[in-house]
């Protein structure tokens, strides 16, 4: 079975690689025109879900086991267990802050997606989505540690 998408609109931004890994990115969103009526009541959100095409990913080679974040001095895990963007279906999905709307233009803050990122779908977000305190392994929570001792020194 195949499935064909069609993006509905695409990112605009100029945010440097760091700032989009660490999701400070302000970025916009433009929609085409055919899909803004579907954004009708959306600014009463707070924060949206955002899928995405990973349009610049190299075409997926068959591994099932990835280095995370391509590190080689880390153990190999799981694709599905990563966000590496080397899937069978290169799809995109993050939570963002919806700063405002402006017609056509979403604002937002945290988008993790490149610049012309083809948009397929936004989804909002409401406090049945959240999950206070989810498990996720160890080494998962000493990545992102070391993650973020790294952001706070580059950004001194």
């Amino acid at each position: 079975m195949q499935f064909k998408l069609v993006p509905i609109g695409h990112v605009v931004t100029d945010a440097t690689h760091e700032e989009l890994r660490h999701r400070t990115a302000v970025s916009k969103i433009i929609i085409d025109r055919k899909y803004v009526r579907g954004l009708k009541d959306l600014e009463g959100f707070s924060h949206l879900y955002v899928l995405f095409m990973l349009h610049e990913a190299p075409k997926w080679k068959g591994n099932l086991m990835v280095h995370i974040r391509g590190r080689t001095d880390l153990k190999e895990r799981g694709i599905f267990a990563t966000r590496s963007p080397h899937r069978p279906n290169p799809i995109g999905l993050t939570l963002v802050k919806l700063l405002s709307r402006r017609g056509s233009t979403l604002t937002v803050r945290g988008l993790d997606a490149y610049d012309g990122t083809p948009v397929l779908d936004l989804k909002p977000y409401d406090e049945e989505d959240s999950t206070p305190r989810p498990r996720v392994p160890r080494w998962w929570r000493e990545l992102e540690r070391e993650s973020k001792r790294k952001h706070r020194v580059a950004r001194v």
